[in-house]
């Protein structure tokens, strides 16, 4: 991130606040996530996958944090995107893992919170344009099928985000239920495939809505963007824009604050690859989890469709 400075705008004041708060609190939780990572991976049967899950979850959630934050010395100068990557496989890893075990988060005081970080990651898989794999987590996290659709309704971002990979994946998934207050969420569902004349001005709206909404959650307020990735990187617009054919950010939305960060770009479209501790994890989950291969068949499958269609 940039040096703050005492002439940055109030705003920008803020945000850098935020993102440096958020910083210290995924630091701070590093070592408790790596030591429980590292005992599951020594000794499986000492920890329960989802706890190990959710280790494995933070752990890739930080390593993206730590690829794309350009403001402290022991970062690259530049975007790590290889490493970005590499995290966002870890924390799907994870995730996977976490529904496969939906019975122990899906009451009504945490299935929120849950379901907006896999939303999240549904995004930054097809703003990283892995469609074959963010429609396998897609049917895996919240495919539903067509009749029951109405009984399970999701709201806000998440309701965006799955509405939106929905009809773009042609996957059957819970219906939209968006409160007024997101009126605009629920005029992208409807209008994210219209010409700029009319999509452009929802976009604009969209990125100014993103900043307001980058705060960290509290009990009395859960906003949509927590952590340090999806503060610095809008995935939800660059999901957009990528599913809209864009390879790169449209001049009428490069200028604004909430693409301001190096990383809040349209990347070069890579293969998707597993770190040696994600090969860990997800090898042992296996072995107590046979359906968990789905998985590796499902990054294997877009590994594939990349190198086919990049050739």
């Amino acid at each position: 991130m940039r040096t703050k400075s005492t002439n940055m705008p109030v705003t920008e004041q803020q945000r850098q606040t935020i993102l440096n708060t958020a910083q210290a609190q995924a630091n701070a939780l590093h070592g408790m996530y790596r030591d429980t990572l590292s005992s599951f991976l020594a000794t499986p049967s000492a920890v329960p996958v989802p706890r190990a899950a959710r280790a494995m979850f933070w752990l890739g959630r930080l390593r993206q944090w730590r690829s794309i934050d350009l403001h402290d010395t022991e970062t690259c100068s530049t975007t790590n995107w290889l490493s970005l990557q590499l995290g966002v496989i870890e924390s799907i890893a994870g995730t996977h893992a976490l529904a496969l075990y939906k019975e122990q988060w899906g009451g009504p005081s945490r299935k929120q919170t849950y379901e907006r970080d896999m939303s999240l990651q549904i995004a930054m898989m097809l703003a990283l344009e892995w469609r074959e794999l963010a429609s396998f987590a897609l049917q895996s996290w919240f495919g539903i099928d067509g009749e029951l659709a109405a009984l399970h309704p999701v709201s806000g971002m998440t309701g965006m985000i799955i509405g939106v990979a929905g009809q773009a994946l042609n996957k059957s998934v819970p219906q939209t239920a968006f409160h007024k207050s997101d009126a605009l969420l629920a005029k992208i569902v409807e209008h994210w495939q219209d010409d700029d004349d009319v999509f452009a001005p929802l976009a604009r709206e969209l990125a100014d809505r993103h900043l307001n909404q980058c705060r960290l959650d509290t009990d009395q307020s859960l906003f949509d963007f927590d952590h340090p990735v999806e503060q610095a990187m809008p995935v939800e617009l660059l999901m957009l824009l990528r599913l809209r054919g864009q390879n790169q950010i449209p001049s009428w939305l490069a200028d604004h604050g909430a693409l301001s960060h190096p990383a809040a770009g349209m990347v070069q479209v890579e293969a998707p690859v597993k770190s040696q501790r994600c090969i860990g994890f997800i090898e042992r989950v296996t072995r107590v989890l046979p359906e968990y291969q789905e998985l590796t068949d499902a990054i294997a499958r877009q590994a594939k469709t990349v190198k086919r269609d990049h050739a």
